[in-house]
């Protein structure tokens, strides 16, 4: 278990340098990794993303995905390991739910204070 936790720490952060560097995002968008999660066998690895503002997310997921074969060959060249899991985007659906939770308990406590 140790291994797969390393390897997503690894990945998480040479996939991120490699975005910052190497692709093309729609202006003013942020791309933030928040979890990888690879596979037993480290054949595949899903990186889990969240775009600012969610506005540009669709154009911003696009821009991810054509340039993913360019991602994961970078990728293949900078790990010393054998087999490089293959690489798929995924936008992190639990973070939009934790902020549009912030924002309800936000307006209950603004409701409650002005009562």
């Amino acid at each position: 278990m140790r291994r797969i936790e390393q390897v997503n720490d690894l990945i998480r952060a040479e996939v991120g340098k490699i975005i910052d560097r190497d692709v093309e995002l729609p202006a003013g968008s942020l791309v933030t990794i928040t979890q990888v999660a690879t596979s037993p066998d480290l054949h595949y690895a899903d990186i889990f993303i969240t775009v600012m503002p969610h506005s540009r997310e669709v154009g911003t997921f696009a821009a991810l995905e054509k340039g993913i074969g360019g991602i994961q060959h970078a990728l293949n060249r900078r790990l010393r390991m054998r087999p490089v899991p293959r690489i798929k985007f995924v936008v992190d659906v639990k973070q939009k739910r934790a902020d549009r939770i912030e924002k309800l308990l936000a307006r209950e406590n603004l409701k409650k204070s002005q009562r």
